[in-house]
């Protein structure tokens, strides 16, 4: 695979999977401001939520070649475990390195685009 086909493909992956994390993020901040009787049901939603986003980050995986993302999937499943114990604050941590974790390696494929003068 060309060096620059490559960094496109990286680029476009992390930024959707970064982009999924920011709403992930959102979306653990509006459980820490509901009720007893609502958060149950929005806790299995966003678990739900989390496992799709991990099969997301496994296809981003396989098409990117990123091996950054198999570090993405063990934070989001510690976050599973996190948001089931009612630690939201800790879940939003663990979704916060993960999105340094897809910035960071999504900069060297943006250089690499930016040098060609594709971005």
């Amino acid at each position: 695979m060309s060096e620059i086909k490559r960094a496109v493909i990286c680029f476009i992956y992390t930024e959707k999977i970064k982009s999924d994390l920011i709403l992930t993020a959102g979306l653990l901040e509006g459980l820490k401001g509901m009720g007893d009787a609502d958060v149950v049901g929005a806790e299995k939603l966003m678990v739900a939520y989390f496992n799709a986003l991990i099969g997301e980050v496994n296809i981003a995986a396989n098409a990117s070649g990123v091996e950054g993302f198999k570090e993405v999937n063990v934070k989001l499943e510690d976050a599973i475990r996190q948001t089931k114990q009612h630690n939201y604050v800790n879940a939003a941590k663990l979704v916060s390195e993960a999105i340094s974790i897809t910035t960071t390696k999504g900069h060297l494929a943006a250089q690499t685009l930016r040098e060609k003068g594709l971005i």
